[in-house]
């Protein structure tokens, strides 16, 4: 997919930037890809708010909330580390 929804021109920063960067020039995206990207982000508002307003946080003390959330947020890197620790069964 072009990197911009409406059809940009390519730029490029200044040249005592402290940081080089460019873009080329995007085309627009097509109406299936429009729609597609916004049906995919209504989806994403609509699960993160199912998350937020859980009555699961309601169960939780004030303060362990934003530790809950976090745990939460990393959740699947606990899951990898512990999978890479277990020991390797022989067939």
């Amino acid at each position: 997919m072009p990197w911009s929804a409406e059809p940009l021109d390519a730029w490029e920063t200044h040249e005592n930037a402290w940081r080089k960067s460019s873009r080329p020039s995007s085309p627009d995206w097509d109406p299936q890809d429009a729609a597609e990207i916004a049906r995919l982000r209504a989806r994403e508002v609509e699960l993160a708010g199912t998350v937020v307003t859980h009555v699961y946080w309601s169960s939780l003390a004030p303060a362990d909330v934003l530790a809950a959330r976090d745990a939460l947020k990393h959740h699947h890197e606990q899951q990898m580390a512990d999978a890479s620790s277990q020991p390797q069964t022989a067939p």
